[in-house]
């Protein structure tokens, strides 16, 4: 394992812990009945989730354009 692929393996493992922290926050404050935070977070999460998507898209396409320009040459 490259150290490039070490950190991006503990980068995905952060995100995805403070991901469930965030749900579990959002969870904890709808049974404090404090909506409007809750609602927030949702938000966040929702448009964090957008974000990853896209940029799995975009690595996606940059390393299928790395592999076709490889074997042109």
């Amino acid at each position: 394992m490259t150290q490039h692929q070490f950190l991006d393996q503990r980068f995905q493992e952060y995100n995805a812990a403070l991901i469930k922290a965030l749900e579990n926050l959002a969870t904890l404050l709808e049974t404090e009945k404090c909506w409007p935070q809750s609602k927030l977070i949702r938000m966040m999460l929702l448009f964090l989730s957008k974000v990853e998507s896209k940029k799995a898209k975009y690595i996606a396409a940059i390393e299928e354009d790395i592999k076709k320009s490889l074997l042109l040459d």
